[in-house]
This record gives structure tokens, sequence and C-alpha cells, in this order.
């Protein structure tokens, strides 16, 4: 027979509040798809570089503070950073709400990313998730991570792609967000633009970690993946290849990028 666990009895009314508050609980209950940002968080966390391990993480543009809670949770010190004042109540009560969490390894600071507040050489990996596109010069950003990042370290991106600002729900949402944030923007990430800019700025060249979208897979059955593996080369094959391969380079180019650029050492 299956047991259940008691439910979590929590200390405070502050507390209560927290696992309700979506702004704590996400990415679960979050608008946005969490397979995607599961997939994402996965990915972003597999292109961290082992350089430096006594310099902390940077989650740049961390928003609700998830990225920072996850890296907390794999035992990283992180630093979470973002222009909006909320972030520190967001990470209080992540915190508050989890007791895996050591308080002691997560550090905040707000400011605006063309001008950071930190020393020359802080960290040693910089995550930027879903941010990049709001910056107004790529330049002046990039010779920031440049500036921040410690020989050896790495900026590591998942941010939409060369198509982004052009699609109907991105007009749409840009629309709802200048009626309270007139200054919000919606950029294209187009790779080899910021693979110039990285190298301008000093980083090098961009690493491309292509993958397929996470909310639209592709699948096979079992007899269509063996042919699709081991059939004799044929123009049916071919074709089937072609297409997936075309498919892949589509969605890695206009629809999202990942991606990773290096200081070196």
């Amino acid at each position: 027979m299956i047991q259940w666990l008691e439910p979590r009895q929590f200390a405070t009314e502050a507390d209560r509040s927290a696992m309700a508050n979506p702004a704590v609980i996400e990415p679960f209950g979050a608008p946005r798809s969490l397979p995607r940002m599961l997939f994402d968080f996965a990915i972003l966390t597999a292109c961290i570089t082992p350089n430096h391990p006594d310099l902390p993480v940077l989650d740049f543009g961390a928003g609700s503070g998830w990225i920072t809670e996850f890296l907390g949770r794999m035992g990283k010190q992180v630093v979470a950073f973002d222009i909006h004042g909320d972030l520190e109540s967001c990470l209080r009560m992540r915190i508050a709400a989890d007791q895996r969490l050591a308080s002691h390894q997560i550090g905040f600071e707000h400011g605006d990313g063309h001008q950071m507040p930190f020393d020359d050489r802080s960290f040693s990996n910089l995550l930027c998730y879903d941010t990049l596109h709001h910056m107004h010069s790529y330049p002046k950003v990039f010779e920031e991570f440049f500036r921040i990042l410690a020989p050896g370290g790495r900026a590591i991106f998942v941010e939409p792609g060369a198509k982004h600002s052009k699609s109907a729900d991105t007009i749409a949402f840009l629309k709802q967000q200048k009626a309270h944030d007139p200054s919000w923007i919606e950029r294209d990430v187009v790779l080899e633009e910021i693979d110039e800019i990285a190298r301008q700025a000093g980083l090098t060249g961009l690493t491309v970690v292509p993958m397929p979208h996470p909310d639209r897979l592709v699948t096979f059955n079992i007899k269509a993946w063996g042919q699709f593996r081991n059939a004799l080369p044929s123009f049916s094959k071919t074709m089937a290849r072609k297409k997936f391969c075309d498919r892949l380079a589509n969605v890695n180019y206009n629809e999202r990028v990942i991606f990773y650029t290096d200081r070196q050492l």
C-alpha cells in the first residue's frame, strides 16, 4: 500500500506565502515550458568549465533566481545579478523554502549589465539565460563579460535566435511589456554578429551547441530509427537525414541558440 508523506508544516506565514509565489516556484508552475527550462539548464551546466573552482559563478539576469537556486543545490558558490529590485526577496524566500540550500553560498547584486559592480576577474563562469537579447548594447556587455571573467573562464548562453524580434508572439509580448516599462527591448541574437563582438571584446569565437527543441522533439518508431541509422545509402535515407539536419540547423539559428565563449588563459 502506498504511504503518502505528511504535508510539510511551514513555520511562518511568510514560508507559506513563498510556496505560492510564482517568482519563487519557477521553473515549476511557470508560464514558460518547464521541459524547455530544465533542458536548457542541463545544457548550461554541462558547458560549465571546471577552471577556477574557488571562484563563484555569475547568474547574469537572474530574474526570479531559479538558476541561482539550482546552482546552489549543486554546491556551487553563485552570485545572482539583475536590475530588478525584488531579487533579494526572491532569493531569501527560496532559501527559506528549501533547507537544502546553504545561504552562505549565494550572493546577489543589483545593477545594469552594461556596467557591472564587480572586480576584474571575479568569476569562473557566467550563465546567461534568456537575458542577452534584452541588452541595449551587445559590445558593452561583452566588454564587461571579458573584464569580470577570470582567464580560463567561460560565458554560456541560451537565447532566442535570429528571427526572435519578428515573431508574432514577441511583438505581442513587447507591446505588453512596454506598457509598464518603456525601456524594454526584444532583440535578435545572430550568431555571426555575436561571434564578432565577442572577439572584439577579447574573448574567443563562439562555440555553438546545437540541440533539438525540447518542445518539439523529433521522434521515430524503432523500425524507422533502425532504417534511418543502418540502411544502405539510398535517396530516401539521404533525404531523411537532410531533412533532420536542416530542421536542427534552422532551430539552432533562427529560433534558439546555445553557445559559449571563453576568456583565454
